[in-house]
């Protein structure tokens, strides 16, 4: 028999509210209406726990339920207690619901440890809630020990439907916040290993997501990484992360199953936080999907909000946007001016109207930082450029998201972070690359020690590997005299595929393109024919994947080829 955590009463009588002149408006924090103790000691929120009795509680009108939420008790037991309290809800109507619900008073089976308050989470379907009561059961002689026990109420609220736990912090107390319908499974003993699995009455309509994180301070003593797996029916999602308070697992509802139940989570040190819950409405096209790049590469097609695109906002990162489009005519409809008027060599500074670019290749993926985006979006306002409606939807997303922001005198300016770009028309093995590739281009654009170190590594490069590198660039047609972008795309090339493809990489493929360029021949030092390698490239650039893996390795947790977290099969 599976050990369950928390269990559903039903209930075989009518709650029986007894009358009282005693009927005072309650102490205790309450969100929604005005609820009444029916004794002094209920009004303060303080139940004896030293015999069998109930304590009652209405509110003055019912309390609203909407559809999707949770009746939340905040209590802390003040001494031993060998009993069982119960919580029952009844709505109003002609034929009132009412349910059971047995309060628990020793989370550190989930926890780890005892925490000064709990919150406990009971789903109701009713529309509303008119009064609940909280019931103290006893067997038998009461021990001397339990003799003042007591519960205290501190909240009683109604909240958005989830299931699982969290435990919380704050300067005044430390909180556990916990559901019923989730248990841990005794047999897994290599790790930790959690069901989630609530019956169909009381599941959330529509669909959920999940977020879940490793308790920090257990991951820390552990010295390994967090390792974090999820199984929604038959899908697998594999999570690690270096220890960092705030890292968290986040699966949006488009990659769960229709039916994900039951949920396995598992984690390799100490589970702090697991939580599935509704998913909430955001608005397409302002409001991004929070997800990690693993995430975005899986994300089912079909989930997207527009068929044209979705939008993506990093989980790790939250100032910088990835957009999937559907095949490169999407992409090139958002994205196809801004890269001539950023990146493209002849064209740099000009927006170039449609008819010039018609038949003109731009990328087929994309990066850009706020400083770029402001100022393209600031001449095509002031000149009244003719933008298409894609161009005038980035604009709108940027303005949403911080990226672009308005002065007063009108002018838009850069806010913080960047957007990337790639499309479904790529292979999964380019999308890979090109995600890579993308996601450090938008790390560099954040984070300044990623941009110094980027630089330091440039500068000590010898001669031979330099001149190549700024001359591929240039038959790639970006714009070599800018400084700031040689160093972004020297970061982004070495770091998108893994360390060990590097010395082919350089020192065969992109210097074969450059061989085949009668005037870049220059550039080449000797060619091992043999191998068909030229190896002071290879080389080199092994050496400088090495090292920028190492980096972003110990920075964040990513390699070359990879600056995603969650695997997903």
């Amino acid at each position: 028999m599976r050990n369950y955590v928390f269990f559903l009463f039903v209930l075989s009588s009518l709650i029986f509210f007894p009358s009282c002149s005693c009927k005072q408006r309650v102490d205790f924090a309450v969100d929604d209406g005005i609820l009444y103790g029916f004794s002094k000691k209920s009004a303060a929120g303080i139940i004896p726990l030293a015999k069998t009795d109930t304590a009652a509680f209405s509110f003055e009108t019912p309390a609203p339920i909407p559809a999707n939420s949770s009746f939340e008790l905040t209590y802390t037991a003040r001494g031993p207690f060998t009993g069982a309290i119960t919580l029952h809800i009844e709505s109003a109507g002609n034929a009132p619901e009412t349910t059971g619900w047995e309060l628990p008073l020793d989370v550190s089976l989930i926890t780890g440890q005892h925490p000064d308050s709990i919150r406990f989470a009971a789903p109701v379907n009713a529309p509303n809630i008119q009064k609940f009561t909280i019931s103290v059961t006893r067997e038998g002689k009461v021990p001397k020990e339990e003799a003042d026990s007591f519960l205290e109420i501190k909240a009683a609220r109604v909240r958005k439907r989830w299931f699982g736990f969290s435990w919380e912090e704050t300067a005044e107390e430390k909180i556990a916040a916990v559901t019923p319908f989730v248990w841990r499974d005794s047999t897994q003993t290599e790790h930790e290993s959690w069901i989630i699995n609530p019956p169909e009455s009381f599941r959330s309509s529509g669909q959920s997501e999940l977020s879940a994180a490793a308790l920090y301070d257990t991951a820390i003593k552990t010295g390994r990484e967090d390792t974090i797996t999820v199984e929604p029916g038959e899908i697998f999602f594999e999570w690690t992360a270096p220890h960092k308070k705030g890292n968290f697992l986040s699966i949006p509802s488009g990659m769960f199953p229709p039916n994900p139940y039951p949920i396995r989570v598992s984690v390799s040190s100490r589970m702090g936080t697991v939580k599935l819950e509704a998913s909430p409405q955001r608005a397409f096209p302002l409001v991004p999907i929070p997800a990690d790049p693993g995430i975005v590469l899986a994300y089912r097609e079909g989930e997207w909000r527009d068929n044209r695109y979705e939008v993506f906002q990093w989980s790790g990162f939250p100032s910088l946007l990835i957009f999937d489009t559907v095949n490169y005519q999407a992409q090139d409809r958002l994205f196809k001016r801004l890269a001539f008027f950023v990146e493209k060599a002849e064209y740099r500074g000009r927006l170039v109207p449609d008819q010039e670019l018609e038949g003109q290749h731009g990328w087929n993926a994309h990066d850009y930082r706020a400083e770029d985006l402001a100022a393209f979006f600031d001449r095509a306002e002031t000149t009244r450029f003719p933008l298409l409606q894609e161009e005038q939807e980035l604009r709108d997303i940027l303005f949403a998201n911080g990226i672009l922001t308005r002065e007063k005198n009108g002018a838009i300016r850069a806010g913080s972070g960047a957007v990337i770009s790639l499309s479904r028309e790529s292979s999964d093995a380019l999308r890979a690359q090109f995600m890579a590739h993308e996601g450090f281009h938008g790390l560099f654009f954040i984070d300044e020690g990623f941009r110094a170190f980027t630089k330091n590594r440039y500068d000590a490069l010898a001669p031979v590997a330099r001149n190549f590198i700024r001359s591929f660039f240039d038959y790639q047609h970006y714009d070599i005299t800018d400084s700031y972008l040689v160093l972004n795309e020297f970061q982004a090339y070495v770091l998108q595929q893994a360390a060990h493809q590097s010395y082919w990489y350089f020192g065969g493929n992109l210097a074969a393109r450059l061989e085949a360029s009668p005037w870049r021949r220059a550039m080449l030092p000797k060619k091992d024919e043999s191998s068909g390698t030229w190896p002071d490239i290879g080389k080199a650039f092994q050496t400088e994947a090495n090292a920028f893996s190492a980096y972003v390795q110990e920075r964040w947790g990513f390699s070359a080829g990879r600056n995603w977290r969650v695997k997903v099969r």
